[in-house]
């Protein structure tokens, strides 16, 4: 069943350049089936214009985040394995690794909280160190 829901995105990104902590709140849908949820929701960027998300979260420890804009990414987020991302711009493409460490999805009769902890590295270096924590709120 797709439900009306508010959902708050908190992230956090250790570099080597130091932290950075990130948080916004969106209007979207969640639909819950048997095996997989579904979240979606349209973030309009100032620079880049609008993006539209769809973060599904299979029954699995899998977090699957695609991301259609200008600036296009498809993520695959499983515990304890790596798996490639990809990540377009209008300059061209990248691929990155990205390793899950933890996926973490629970639902009450309120909403649902995602949790996810991920590396993401390019050409066997490690770029960053993630947290997300996506809190969904049915209207």
């Amino acid at each position: 069943m797709k439900k009306d829901a508010v959902i708050r995105i908190v992230s956090k990104q250790r570099t080597e350049n130091g932290d950075n902590t990130s948080e916004m709140s969106v209007v979207g849908t969640v639909t819950y089936d048997e095996d997989k949820s579904i979240i979606e929701y349209i973030e309009n960027n100032e620079e880049t214009g609008p993006e539209d998300t769809t973060i599904t979260v299979f029954a699995n420890d899998t977090v699957s985040i695609v991301r259609n804009g200008q600036f296009s990414s498809e993520m695959m987020v499983e515990k304890n394995n790596r798996h490639l991302t990809f990540y377009r711009t209008p300059y061209g493409e990248l691929t990155m690794g990205i390793y899950g460490n933890q996926v973490e999805w629970s639902k009450d009769d309120k909403g649902a909280v995602l949790k996810m902890r991920y590396s993401l590295d390019f050409n066997n270096g490690l770029i960053s160190e993630n947290t997300m924590i996506i809190y969904i709120e049915e209207k």
